[in-house]
């Protein structure tokens, strides 16, 4: 404690010195040592005065010092608090679908839309960003209507502020909802929509007739559209203090999402689980559908779409749904996981997608599945399919992970379905069980099957031959496939093993390094941070790869005016990911595109 926090002392209390709280041991006094003054008697009454002053003193000091503490906390948890906007007031309390956008560009969103337009032709001055989004929404709001409609007086005053639309589950019986903008206040219902009539006055607002059955009212910046009940329960709700920003639900849901939005959009999980039942209980009385939906839906789940300087990113964050209750020889829900296809794909992957933890979960489901009377039939056919490979362990047991990936073959595009083991082991056995199960297969067949070597590794290569005589064999007509022949390649590299189509694939992948793997490209190491990791699921597209093929590929359909007017602001996408995950805390979701 610096000299001048010091509390001031009482007259008669003997001074501390400043670093004797630092030296006293352990459970010692804090009472200063008063030594005996000659010619007094003993200072005990003294000292136990100048004790209690000392204790209070540093009582005094440590409340003072708690207050501080919490009055920190709520300030970051007031401030740190995505706030409301107003037009939410007049959306119901018990509004089960909510929904914002916020053309205003909250907090640091419009800097970071600006830094994200300035990749695209036109946008690169940002000294005249809000003149350049207003020439561009002109030219969309022309060409929507076909001139008919004027952005400048009729829709750019009309988004002063945020936009909310809700509606209650009765209003999605009826198909009832209200919009709420936050105007320029010069705006009426009557430049809106071109004309108004009156219709009626309710708390001392007015409401006008637009478009036949609509209604729309003004209140103070606000302008309400909706059918007539919808806007007299938005006023209602806004007099009443009973708006959507009292429902704690939908605030805490709001609040689950990172950062600013540019818009945001919420959904009642249970209150629409209800709506469901009962339209599946009219459907079909005494069957019992609402148990099978009850549960199985989140109490909520809110979207919310923000810009960073160089993506467009969307989250979904859902409440968490209770897990079916499962036999303790069950595996348990697998962790999230990190990407361990992503280095072992070349860095020209067009695309890929990753599950993590697949045969834990293929387990799980067939338990869940055992669990339903309902499902025995199902289950029993399942068992007996899985019987004939070894049964559920033997097939899904030993996967971590699952993928699939496009990646180039030559001048063409090939597959890769990746599988990665619970060890090299377990990866061998299956891939020695494949090959046997394939040998079994061929004979009597045009099948052939060779085995080559490839920097060490044993690659099976596998013919199948005219496809058109496996078609009748499954019950299919052979025509539209005469002729045609399909190859594939496996190879296990450690824990991984790799079934490939296409000329050269499964030695590209083989081939792979970690400095030449897509881990390794800045494209994808930017969407991976954006979306998340470690997940469950993970998505990546190459735009920019992907886009190049396809105009080098289908030149004759790409030739038209469309896609020349397109083509500088597609040449610009970088790429697209989403990564899902789910925790106790509930599921979230984000989905990204960057540009370049």
């Amino acid at each position: 404690m610096d000299d001048q926090d010091r509390l001031p002392e009482a007259s008669h209390a003997p001074e501390i010195p400043a670093d004797s709280a630092a030296m006293t041991e352990p459970g010692a006094t804090t009472e200063p040592d008063v030594p005996p003054v000659s010619g007094v008697g003993p200072v005990t009454a003294v000292a136990g005065v100048a004790g209690r002053s000392s204790r209070t003193r540093w009582a005094v000091a440590g409340l003072v010092s708690v207050l501080a503490i919490a009055g920190t906390v709520a300030a970051a948890l007031i401030l740190g608090a995505k706030p409301l906007p107003e037009a939410f007031r007049y959306l119901p309390e018990n509004s089960v679908i909510v929904a914002e956008i916020r053309p205003d560009l909250p907090g640091d969103q419009r800097q970071h839309l600006g830094n994200f337009l300035a990749h695209f032709p036109g946008f690169a001055d940002q000294s005249n960003l809000s003149a350049k989004i207003d020439e561009t929404l002109d030219r969309l709001v022309s060409s929507v209507s076909s001139g008919s409609v004027d952005y400048a007086t009729r829709i750019k005053p009309l988004i002063g502020g945020p936009i909310v639309v809700g509606a209650g589950a009765d209003g999605l019986k009826d198909r009832a909802a209200l919009m709420v903008a936050t105007t320029d206040g010069s705006v009426t219902c009557g430049i809106v929509f071109g004309s108004a009539t009156a219709l009626e006055d309710h708390r001392g607002v007015a409401l006008e007739s637009v478009h036949g059955d609509m209604a729309c009212a003004r209140d103070g910046r606000f302008l309400l559209v909706g059918d007539p009940a919808s806007v007299r329960a938005g006023i209602d709700a806004h007099l009443d203090n009973r708006g959507v920003d009292r429902n704690s639900r939908f605030t805490s849901a709001r609040q689950r999402l990172d950062g600013d939005q540019v818009a945001i959009a919420y959904v009642d999980g249970a209150a629409l689980a209800t709506l469901a039942e009962g339209f599946a209980e009219s459907l079909s009385p005494g069957a019992d559908l609402g148990s099978a939906i009850a549960g199985k839906v989140p109490d909520w789940f809110v979207i919310g779409m923000r810009v960073v300087d160089d993506a467009v990113q969307v989250e979904v964050q859902a409440a968490p749904i209770k897990a079916d209750a499962l036999a303790s020889s069950v595996p348990t829900d697998p962790p999230p996981s990190t990407s361990r296809f992503a280095e072992v794909l070349p860095a020209t992957t067009y695309g890929f997608v990753e599950v993590h933890g697949v045969g834990a979960n293929l387990q799980r489901a067939l338990a869940v599945l055992k669990a339903d009377p309902a499902q025995a039939d199902a289950v029993t056919q399942i068992e007996q399919a899985l019987a004939a490979v070894g049964g559920i362990q033997n097939v899904a047991a030993w996967i971590e992970d699952a993928g699939l990936a496009v990646v180039p073959a030559g001048d063409a595009v090939g597959g890769a379905l990746l599988l990665r083991g619970s060890d090299a082991a377990a990866v061998e056995a299956r891939i020695t069980q494949i090959r046997n199960l394939l040998v079994l297969a061929s004979t009597g067949t045009d099948i052939t099957i060779r085995d080559t070597d490839h920097a060490g590794i044993k690659v099976t290569n596998v013919d199948l031959g005219d496809l058109s005589s496996l078609v009748p064999g499954l019950g299919g007509d052979a025509g539209p496939v005469v002729g045609a022949r399909l190859s594939l390649s496996f190879a296990a590299r450690d824990d991984l093993l790799v079934v490939a189509v296409g000329d050269g694939v499964i030695e590209n992948v083989l081939d792979t390094t970690a400095a030449s793997s897509l881990k390794a490209t800045g494209a994808y190491a930017h969407v991976a941070q954006l979306v998340g990791s470690p997940n469950d699921v993970e998505v990546y597209v190459a735009l920019d790869g992907l886009l190049g093929y396809l105009e080098s590929s289908l030149p004759s359909v790409l030739s038209d005016g469309s896609w020349a007017e397109l083509k500088p602001y597609l040449d610009h996408l970088a790429a697209f990911g989403e990564a899902n995950v789910t925790t106790d805390a509930g599921g979230r979701s984000r989905l990204v595109i960057t540009v370049k």
